[in-house]
């Protein structure tokens, strides 16, 4: 199904800072220095186990094959690429994006896909990330939007080549906020879009599990805290949020209520609110 296709790929868009961190070290490069190999087994530990996570874009699956209606006032406006200064803040608006372009190409929204690969465009060569995001790129997008299949090809060609050109211009230290955007933007659409929540539900299991992905997310930002001061005010927010989904922890069934939710809801909107700005 072409569909499955373009999401399986949209999953890699969001993880592909784990994918292309995780990437396997020179056979032939030798490290003298115990204290140094033992951080970088370490890195590695902690990329290895990122690359193991699910993507939180199957949350927007689950919506789409759930028949949830798609709603354009969730994805942050094209408008504001203009105003990220900061390369964080420009990072993480990279995410935020990526998880945007996900949730459109899911709905089939195909002006909506071209116009947000266009503000990922613009992010990525603020970033220096040249690879993947030029004209040609797009010239193909425009000739084949109605084509899935070619679609899935081009932007697949396209984020390879700027995650693969990022390790080599050592920018890896971006990756996190690439990552913690798609996620945040992610769980912020799925929580926008519940009408109705109820413990029992499937959607609602669905964004309880999301809480197991903050021990990782802290973990990554963690692991570039000590030479990017930035990650720690990420590492704090994170906490707090995680904080909330543990409330579930103490129930007698386990189970998020409604309650739990609508906090878990407000923090998230909190926290998407102050990325985008």
């Amino acid at each position: 199904m072409k569909k499955n296709r373009i999401i399986y790929f949209l999953s890699i868009i969001l993880l592909s800072g784990f994918w292309a961190c995780s990437g396997s070290q020179d056979e032939n490069q030798l490290i003298e220095d115990d204290a140094v190999t033992e951080d970088v087994v370490d890195q590695n530990s902690i990329q290895q186990q990122f690359f193991q996570l699910p993507s939180p874009v199957e949350l927007f699956m689950f919506m789409w094959e759930d028949g949830a209606p798609f709603n354009a006032s969730n994805l942050n406006s094209i408008e504001n690429v203009q105003k990220y200064v900061d390369s964080k803040k420009k990072a993480t608006n990279l995410g935020v994006y990526s998880a945007d372009l996900a949730y459109c190409t899911i709905y089939d929204k195909n002006q909506e896909t071209m116009n947000l690969f266009s503000a990922t465009k613009n992010l990525a060569e603020d970033l220096g990330l040249t690879e993947g995001f030029d004209q040609s790129i797009l010239d193909r997008i425009d000739k084949n939007i109605e084509n899935s299949d070619s679609l899935y090809q081009i932007t697949s060609d396209s984020y390879s080549k700027s995650i693969t050109f990022l390790q080599s211009q050592g920018q890896t230290q971006i990756l996190p906020y690439i990552i913690y955007g798609g996620w945040l933007e992610s769980v912020y659409i799925v929580t926008q879009t519940v009408k109705k929540y109820t413990p029992e539900s499937e959607i609602a299991m669905r964004i309880s599990d999301q809480g197991l992905l903050l021990d990782n997310l802290i973990e990554f930002f963690q692991s570039v805290e000590a030479s990017d001061p930035k990650a720690t005010a990420v590492i704090k927010n994170l906490t707090a949020l995680k904080s909330i989904f543990d409330l579930s922890l103490d129930t007698e069934d386990g189970l998020m209520s409604k309650e739990i939710y609508t906090q878990v809801k407000n923090k998230v909107k909190e926290l998407r609110t102050a990325v985008v700005k």
